[in-house]
C-alpha cells in the first residue's frame, strides 16, 4: 500500500516542496487507485493548498487513510480531514485556529484581507463540520479559541475515527502458552 509522508522539513510545510498539492497530486497519480496511507506531522502552512490537498484526497478513487503521527496543526488539520478514515497516534496533537495572513496596506486593503479571512474560515469550518457532524457555532467556537486536542479529545469530538495506541492485549497466560508450546513435552505439564 503506497504511503505518502507529509512531514515538515526545515524549509517546507503545507504548500511547499513535498507538502504541496502538486506533489500530492503526482503521488496519488502514481498510486493509480490503490489504497493509500497519508502520514502527517506538520505545523501547517497554506490554507489554500490544504484545501486543494483535502479535495485531492476526497476525490481519489482508492481508500485514503490519514494518520496524524505527531501533529496536525492549522492547515495540516484540514489535510487530515481528507481521509475516509482518520487515525491519530495516542501521543499526537490536533490544533485548529483562525486563518492568518501577514499583510500591510491602507484601511481599504486591510478590510479586504479581513473579508477574505472570514470567507476562508467559513470554508475551513465547513470541512470540520462535515467531518464531525458538529454545528457551525460549536466549530467556530473551537476555531476562534485556538483549540489543541489530544487523540481522545479529537475522537470524542468526531475529528478522528480511531486512536492508534500500538499495543495489543497480552495476558500472562498467553505469554506462558507461547513459551510452553515450544518446550519439550515433559515441561508442558
Amino acid at each position: 500500500m503506497p504511503k505518502i509522508y507529509l512531514y515538515d522539513t526545515e524549509t517546507d510545510n503545507i504548500g511547499s516542496g513535498t507538502l504541496s498539492s502538486s506533489y500530492i497530486q503526482s503521488e496519488l497519480q502514481n498510486a493509480a487507485g490503490q489504497d493509500v496511507e497519508v502520514h502527517i506531522s506538520s505545523v501547517g502552512g497554506s490554507a489554500f493548498d490544504a484545501i486543494a490537498i483535502y479535495d485531492l484526497l476526497k476525490k481519489y478513487p482508492g481508500k485514503v487513510t490519514t494518520y496524524i503521527d505527531a501533529l496536525a496543526a492549522s492547515a495540516a488539520s484540514i489535510v487530515a480531514m481528507g481521509g475516509q478514515v482518520v487515525a491519530m497516534s495516542k501521543y499526537a496533537l490536533l490544533m485548529i485556529h483562525k486563518p492568518m495572513i501577514g499583510s500591510g496596506g491602507n484601511a481599504d486593503e486591510l478590510l479586504k484581507d479581513v473579508q477574505m479571512l472570514n470567507v476562508v474560515q467559513s470554508r475551513l469550518a465547513q470541512i470540520y463540520m462535515d467531518k464531525t457532524g458538529l454545528d457551525g457555532v460549536t466549530i467556530n467556537s473551537l476555531i476562534n479559541s485556538v483549540t489543541w486536542m489530544t487523540a481522545d479529545q479529537a475522537l470524542d469530538l468526531g475529528f478522528i475515527d480511531q486512536v492508534e495506541d500500538y499495543t495489543r492485549p497480552i495476558s500472562n497466560s498467553a505469554i506462558i502458552k507461547d513459551y510452553a508450546s515450544t518446550a519439550p513435552a515433559i515441561y508442558q505439564r
